[in-house]
Formats: structure tokens, C-alpha cells, sequence
């Protein structure tokens, strides 16, 4: 599997072409602190596991020291869920969830012809598992649609995990 951060944008359409750009500057920062692009990441998809290139273009590092570090990694975490679930599922983003809605994207699932929400976590070397079982517990309250997913991204290794929820009624 290939993940090309800079596709970000053409594979989400509907994501606005300044926050596709904000997010892949930030998504290079936090990869670059340890990984050359091309790395191979982990990703586990519910019980399978994979391999997936890591693609994306360099960035300058000349005033990432004003960023949010935390910031930027949650926002590299947002790109590679996102390039992720639409490589994996093919799933698009319809719009940004907000915060009463325990969720951070509504999804379209085209295959299903179904509508997600997909709560996004990113972490540089903190642990998986709770931040996982964190992220679905928060996502299981989301009203806004009846598949509901849970992406975990840590930076260290590099990996990634998404698990789905059990589907419900909206």
C-alpha cells in the first residue's frame, strides 16, 4: 500500500485546499523529526495487519519552532488517517465534525453508500492502545452516522491503526 501525503487534496476534494497544504507542511515536520519519506509505516486495519509506504515532499523546517508541537503532530495525524481510509476503504471527506458531534470527520463510504465518523488521534511515541480505546469510546457517542471509526497515528515506529466500530443505527 501507498500513502502519497501529497495527493491529500485530489483524494479529498471537498477538504479546503488550505487546510490540505497547512496539514501536509505539518505532517512533513512531524515525520522529518525521525523518517526520510518513503518510510515504511505499520498500519493494522482492524485484525489485518499491512505495510504502506509513506510518501510525501520535504519541507523546510525554518520556523516550525513557533508551531505547537502537539499541534502539529494531531494535524500530521489528521493527513495520514485521512490519506489512510481513503486508500483502504476509499472513503471521502463530506465535512469537518464538530466538537458535540465526539467525532473529527463525517466520511463518505461510497462502496456502503453509508456515511462515518472517524475520530483521528496523533501521538509521537505516547502508547497506541489507550489512546485507542480513548478515541473509540469518544467516537461510539457520535449521533452523525451509523459506521463510526477510530485512528489511532503514532510517529515514533511510524504506525498506524484504524478499527471500526460496530455499525448503528443513526
Amino acid at each position: 500500500m501507498k500513502l502519497d501525503l501529497e495527493q491529500l487534496k485530489s483524494i479529498h476534494p471537498r477538504l479546503p485546499r488550505a487546510t490540505a497544504q497547512e496539514y501536509l507542511h505539518r505532517a512533513a515536520l512531524a515525520l522529518q523529526r525521525r523518517h526520510p519519506p518513503g518510510v515504511l509505516r505499520e498500519v493494522t486495519l482492524g485484525a489485518e495487519r499491512a505495510l504502506a509506504t509513506l510518501e510525501w515532499s520535504r519541507r523546510s523546517n525554518a520556523g516550525a519552532e513557533v508551531l505547537d508541537r502537539h499541534r502539529v503532530t494531531e494535524d500530521a495525524a489528521e493527513a495520514v488517517a485521512l490519506s489512510l481510509v481513503h486508500e483502504a476503504y476509499g472513503w471521502v471527506v463530506c465535512r469537518r465534525l464538530q466538537r458535540e458531534e465526539y467525532g473529527d470527520w463525517l466520511l463518505y463510504d461510497g462502496a456502503r453508500r453509508d456515511f462515518v465518523s472517524l475520530e483521528v488521534s496523533g501521538t509521537d511515541d505516547g502508547d497506541k492502545d489507550i489512546r485507542m480505546a480513548a478515541k473509540k469510546a469518544q467516537v461510539a457517542m457520535s449521533q452523525a452516522a451509523s459506521v463510526r471509526a477510530a485512528c489511532v497515528v503514532r510517529f515514533l515506529e511510524p504506525l498506524a491503526a484504524i478499527e471500526l466500530l460496530s455499525q448503528v443505527s443513526a
